[in-house]
């Protein structure tokens, strides 16, 4: 009886993982860092653990001091490239990263967040069998610090207006896309803190269009919630700037008008259509209490 040597079970493993990935577009993922070695691992596992052969993991840190640096190190060899250094923020960070990319689809994922297992394989799934449509995106989770859930968010179909004049109905961290969008993309806006993500996506609707959006009925990532985190709260005035920015830059500053005003009342009834569509009059009772309770805080 013939017997394999190590050598030959080492080849024909070798062999099978390149076949896999001929099978499976590359997904790379951006993970901007800095100071988060509370949850950076967590982050890191929830990408390499994707049960998916063809990975690109690419780490950009901004020159953390609480031990971070430590943990990227445990996890180097799963790591395509990674960098430590001072930087301008998050969106300069993103930019950083996405010039390593090699893969033919893109995802963005903070270091205190996390994909749910089977994300990538769904995506490129959907992806390959709809070659037009150039993002897909899914519901997403909200977790506390012990990665508890807290909420689900079912997503909406995406409506570029809906998008600019109510805000968001889909997730970054349940987002992937084709490298050719990320390619028409200007880039982060550095002077951005707080709302990259909502650039980004704005900007690619307005480029790709609607209809090049495909929403997946499942959850794809999950949000981190915690006290100390620079999200904390769903309106603040640096927020707010910042969208009155964004608004000014893609040129619909109406939103802040009258006639903005009265476009918001009506995708604010939209997205009620769409809590009771998604998740029935329970869920649409429950967001119409937190929208209340929300009012009372900043308004734009």
């Amino acid at each position: 009886m013939y017997t394999l040597s190590k050598q030959h079970i080492s080849e024909i493993n070798r062999l099978k993982i390149n076949e896999d990935k001929k099978n499976f577009e590359r997904v790379s993922i951006v993970m901007p860092s800095y100071n988060k070695k509370d949850f950076i691992e967590r982050s890191i596992l929830s990408v390499i653990n994707q049960n998916y052969p063809n990975i690109e993991l690419i780490i950009v840190d901004g020159g953390s001091t609480d031990g971070t640096i430590e943990i990227i190190r445990k996890y180097e060899k799963n790591i395509a490239f990674w960098i430590s250094e001072k930087d301008n923020g998050q969106s300069d960070a993103l930019n950083k990263g996405f010039k390593h990319c090699t893969g033919k689809i893109y995802g963005f994922l903070n270091s205190d967040d996390i994909y749910t297992p089977g994300a990538f394989r769904c995506a490129s799934t959907v992806l390959k069998n709809n070659q037009n449509k150039n993002i897909v995106f899914g519901d997403w989770l909200s977790i506390d610090v012990n990665d508890n859930v807290i909420d689900l968010h079912h997503a909406f179909n995406f409506n570029i207006n809906h998008f600019k004049y109510e805000g968001f109905h889909l997730n970054a961290q349940a987002m992937f896309w084709r490298s050719e969008v990320h390619r028409s993309f200007s880039g982060f806006d550095t002077n951005l803190n707080f709302t990259m993500d909502y650039q980004f996506i704005l900007e690619i609707g307005i480029n790709e269009g609607q209809n090049r959006f495909q929403r997946i009925p499942k959850v794809l990532g999950a949000f981190r919630r915690y006290e100390g985190q620079k999200t904390t709260g769903l309106i603040s005035e640096n927020i707010i700037k910042e969208h009155k920015l964004i608004a000014k830059k893609y040129n619909y500053s109406d939103k802040y008008s009258l006639l903005g005003k009265i476009k918001r009342i009506y995708f604010r009834l939209r997205r009620a259509w769409w809590y009771k569509k998604r998740g029935g009059l329970s869920n649409l009772f429950l967001r119409l209490k937190n929208s209340y309770v929300n009012s009372f805080k900043i308004k734009p």
